[in-house]
């Protein structure tokens, strides 16, 4: 079972896709010259239109070999709320007190969102070194979609290397608790056409010890039912056909087989999951003129989930056929006008469901348009977007943001409508599900204030997010768990980011700090206990903060990061809570060249402080852990 040769016969079925895409790009390959094609440079801001405004973060590198996953990358220096149950298993995102199924993430322009319950679980996702990462916070259905009321993460894959040539890297690590990874990439990159291919495979026996506070004598005992293996093959292709056409594609195959370990109160059982993810995009990109972009892409996803408890199986599957177009254009100087339109259809079947046979189905459309005026001083952006979705109905959303300088600094604000369409669980389960629900929707405003002088960077921000009819599984008079519009939500808060450049003789580096203070509560309950009125959400801290060091000198470099997790409740009506805890991890690497082949080694301590602490109550995390790293590249 515990043996990815189980998943072999998987391959040949599931990676006819990747063939496809490679064939493209590859064919191309035998009579290309040794320089890359640049196009003529030109400027279509549409990216900062769509985001004009907002407040947000973006990962800097770290001194590692490799691919970490998204859940570490962002629970080690980040205050967005990061939820694993155990490593490597189920971990999802909060953004603001907004929940895992209203802040999203976004593979090279995917959501990565289950239809069936509208997670994800960021355990399973790599982060490989040179992807662009970015947290965005606040509201933007306006401008992706269902979903993104607190904020959203962006995952951009950055596959190819500027210069020309074939290039690759291999990396191995191995570490506590017999953790083992493996990575490798190949690629090559032309002049009309590049492809890249990269691997990477994990596994760990997560068997680490803590304490069980549960238990008489709190004992030191050993994590049980705790392995997990995963693999991810990735492979992305460019041609450029000639300096207006663009095709890209990307191809991301995926299998992963988990245990689910017992919480503290529980006795050790045999219970795992397997997942099966196969995702695929190609886009075309033409440019009529050096002022205006047309963007076209098709996407499939599939996603599979088995669940096994006491020896019976559970399945679920989901998949999305998406098609989008957008035209980007400049008509005047200091005016951006983008207009587009979504079409798509999700399937979902589950042995949950009212028939566990059938595949149910939607069909969803969008049109949307943005404009943005841009000033001496600072830029205003207004976007609008209406969705149609099969049998339900979805509202009509707005965004507007705009930045200006003030004083020393930069003024930035951003007000959006938003909204969420209730999960295929929420409508299909079993005698439970309702059809009847009416989606989430609500408001978000930000205001913020950013100061950048040459070598520190300050930013303070003030935030509120409202949402109605919110989507919550509560018990009903008979005891049975049903999803009901409950409540209306409002979180409010605060944020504060600095960051400080600095060198001294051969050394340079940066510390930065982040804070950050969110107060989420029920305003309003249509349905249950009156007692959760005013209360915080469960497993929402108001106080989250971290910081980070990095030094480097030379080929060597370093990295300390700091996080902090304030108190968080574990029930509705706030009348339990978890201690706050804080982790370290520190992270360094070395890099030196030999006959051009550049290798690495590195050293990792997490939890360097071996910290005690839950996430989720009954949840032990592990205490410290260390792992080494060399890697190649060329």
């Amino acid at each position: 079972m515990r043996k990815f040769a189980r998943y072999k016969k998987l391959l040949p079925g599931g990676l006819w896709p990747a063939g496809l895409f490679f064939f493209l790009a590859t064919s191309f390959l035998p009579a290309q010259s040794d320089s890359l094609f640049l196009l003529q440079e030109v400027e279509v801001r549409s990216q900062r239109a769509d985001n004009n405004g907002y407040s947000g973060w973006k990962a800097d590198s770290l001194p590692v070999a490799g691919a970490l996953l998204l859940s570490d990358r962002l629970f080690w220096e980040n205050t967005a709320d990061i939820r694993p149950n155990a490593p490597g298993t189920l971990a999802t995102l909060s953004i603001r007190g907004a929940g895992a199924k209203r802040s999203p993430v976004f593979w090279n322009g995917l959501p990565l969102q289950s239809p069936m319950n509208g997670v994800i679980d960021l355990s399973l996702i790599p982060v490989w070194s040179g992807d662009l990462l970015d947290l965005r916070y606040g509201g933007q259905s306006a401008a992706q979609s269902s979903g993104s009321l607190g904020g959203s993460v962006v995952l951009r894959s950055q596959p190819f290397q500027q210069k020309a040539g074939f290039f690759g890297s291999a990396a191995i690590g191995a570490g506590s608790w017999e953790r083992l990874e493996t990575t490798a990439s190949a690629g090559y990159a032309g002049e009309q056409a590049a492809t890249c291919f990269r691997a990477t495979r994990q596994q760990a026996q997560n068997n680490f010890p803590y304490r069980n506070f549960t238990q008489l004598g709190k004992p030191l005992v050993k994590q049980t039912n705790n392995y997990g293996e995963k693999l991810d093959l990735e492979q992305f292709n460019q041609l450029t056909v000639n300096k207006k056409n663009i095709i890209t594609s990307g191809f991301w195959f995926q299998r992963a087989f988990r245990e689910i370990p017992p919480t503290m109160t529980q006795s050790p059982q045999k219970t795992w999951q397997r997942d099966r993810n196969t995702r695929a995009f190609i886009s075309w990109e033409n440019r009529p003129g050096t002022r205006s972009r047309l963007q076209t892409r098709a996407a499939w996803l599939d996603e599979g989930i088995f669940f096994n408890l006491y020896g019976k199986t559970d399945s679920s599957r989901a998949r999305t056929a998406l098609f989008s177009s957008d035209f980007t254009t400049e008509p005047a100087k200091r005016f951006l006008l983008k207009t587009g339109a979504t079409l798509q259809r999700q399937w979902a079947n589950a042995d949950g469901y009212k028939d566990s046979t059938y595949w149910y189905s939607q069909n969803r459309a969008a049109l949307y348009a943005t404009g943005e005026r841009t000033f001496k001083t600072g830029s205003l952006s207004l976007l609008v977007r209406q969705e149609w979705a099969e049998t339900q109905g979805a509202p009509f959303t707005w965004s507007l943001g705009g930045q200006f300088g003030l004083g020393p600094g930069r003024l930035h604000f951003h007000l959006s409508r938003n909204f969420n369409l209730p999960t295929f669980n929420d409508r299909f389960w079993l005698n439970y599900g309702r059809k009847d629900l009416r989606p989430e929707k609500g408001y978000s405003t930000d205001v913020g204030w950013k100061y950048s002088p040459s070598n520190f960077t300050a930013e303070v921000t003030v935030f509120q997010l409202l949402m109605d009819n919110w989507i919550d599984w509560q018990p009903g008079a008979d005891g049975i768990f049903r999803p009901f519009n409950l409540k209306k939500v409002w979180s409010r808060g605060a944020s504060f980011s600095g960051a400080w450049h600095w060198k001294k003789g051969q050394w340079k580096g940066t510390l930065t700090g982040r804070y950050q203070y969110v107060k989420a509560t029920n305003v309003s309950v249509y349905a249950g206990e009156q007692a959760v009125l005013d209360k915080q959400l469960a497993y929402t801290p108001y106080h989250s903060a971290g910081t980070s060091l990095r030094a480097e000198r030379g080929p060597f470099s370093a990295t300390y990061l700091h996080q902090f997790t304030g108190p968080r409740f574990i029930t509705s009506d706030n009348l339990q809570k978890l201690p706050g805890f804080q982790t370290g991890n520190f992270l360094c690497q070395y890099r030196f060249v030999q006959k051009k082949v550049r290798f690495t080694l590195g050293f990792r301590l997490e939890n360097a402080w071996n910290t005690p602490y839950q996430v989720l109550q009954y949840r032990p995390m592990p205490g410290r852990g260390w792992k080494l790293e060399a890697g190649m590249s060329f």
